[in-house]
């Protein structure tokens, strides 16, 4: 029976937590604990640090702009966000060509520049140009030769022509009629169904035509003859 016992539990094992009954494991994994914390009691000091590193930062680039190079205005990628702009890595060549400013020149006057960008709309080409030539009669060139301190330009600290937010704030007004009997989801909903049909359905006519006519050169070929 001993033996029957003990092949039934071989064959049918139970399914407990832990084997026997053993002691909880409790190892003491938190030893040295002290060496694996970074701790932050210096937040002072750092700080201090940081604004005295801005302050020589500012010292050697004066009297050239703190931000560094100006920057295009670009619209972010994707459906969910291009309806929102920001500033991109630097202007397009073609934007360059049509400021009329060669690509080493901009380079020398803090435009920054990217030669991978395309363009693929006229709005944001002269957006763009159009900030250049604001920046340009901005400008003023320092001299290669001679004492830059001497020069009395006072450095520009905040960003180079910072991005306005043109956003227009309509007036409280009473709603409408027919905007209460509008249907804004259907009528997109139809309209990407125009957009994306629009091949099928230009086949499907052109078909129907055919056929219409079709009969009539059958009737009229034996006149011809």
């Amino acid at each position: 029976w001993f033996a029957f016992a003990r092949a039934l539990v071989f064959f049918c094992p139970l399914k407990m937590a832990t084997k026997g009954n053993g002691v909880i494991p409790n190892a003491h994994f938190h030893k040295d604990w002290d060496q694996y914390v970074r701790n932050h009691f210096n937040q002072a000091g750092k700080k201090k640090s940081r604004r005295i590193h801005r302050e020589k930062k500012l010292a050697q680039v004066a009297p050239r702009p703190a931000a560094g190079l100006v920057r295009p205005v670009v619209r972010c990628p994707t459906f969910k966000y291009n309806t929102k702009q920001r500033l991109g890595r630097g202007f397009s060549l073609a934007e360059l060509k049509a400021a009329k400013i060669s690509r080493k020149v901009a380079a020398s006057i803090g435009i920054s520049v990217d030669h991978r960008r395309r363009n693929l709309s006229s709005e944001g080409l002269d957006a763009n140009v159009q900030r250049l030539k604001t920046y340009q009669s901005k400008l003023v060139r320092l001299p290669k030769k001679g004492k830059v301190a001497d020069l009395k330009v006072p450095q520009l600290l905040g960003d180079i022509l910072p991005l306005r937010a043109s956003k227009k704030v309509e007036k409280a007004r009473a709603i409408t009629e027919e905007e209460k009997k509008a249907q804004v989801f259907v009528s997109m909903r139809h309209a990407r169904a125009d957009a994306r049909l629009v091949g099928i359905r230009q086949k499907r006519a052109d078909e129907k035509s055919k056929d219409a006519e079709a009969p009539k050169a059958k009737a009229a070929a034996p006149a011809d003859e």
